[in-house]
């Protein structure tokens, strides 16, 4: 694994295939910072994602076990559950999700550990709304195209 000097404002490790296709794209926001919560959830919902927010890790694996979001979004440092136990619970849930680590935390250590976890990018706060709007985007728009790819083929 590669060591970083200076953490990426975003980092992409893989963007995983949604298992099914999302009627609605979900996003959980799970953030403690109720100001900066509240700012990304209007950025999303004017992207027309569909969101929900929670401010405690616990929160964050009951309302993903309940509400099945496409995308989570997790400060790492939450109270009840940190964002790693968090990932590491909604990764026993499900292993499509779209999970990305959004914190103000720049230690390449916390960076390699949210890696290990199972995140699939890690984005600095603050963070650059758009790019982070382009990679839900992509995201969602995978899994449309695998089916306009599978339903091409048996015509």
């Amino acid at each position: 694994m590669q060591r970083y000097d200076r953490v990426p404002s975003q980092a992409l490790w893989q963007i995983p295939l949604p298992a099914t296709r999302h009627d609605e794209p979900r996003v959980l926001i799970a953030d403690d910072d109720l100001e900066a919560t509240r700012a990304i959830c209007l950025a999303l919902e004017d992207a027309e994602f569909t969101v929900r927010a929670v401010h405690t890790g616990l929160d964050a694996v009951s309302l993903a076990r309940k509400w099945r979001p496409g995308v989570v979004l997790l400060d790492l440092m939450m109270p009840l559950g940190d964002g790693w136990e968090a990932a590491e619970a909604i990764r026993a849930i499900d292993l499509s999700m779209l999970l990305i680590a959004h914190t103000s935390r720049t230690d390449p250590d916390d960076l390699m550990r949210a890696q290990r976890t199972g995140f699939n990018g890690y984005f600095v706060k603050p963070t650059e709304l758009d790019g982070m709007i382009a990679v839900i985007r992509d995201y969602f728009s995978t899994r449309e195209g695998a089916d306009d790819h599978a339903s091409a083929g048996r015509r």
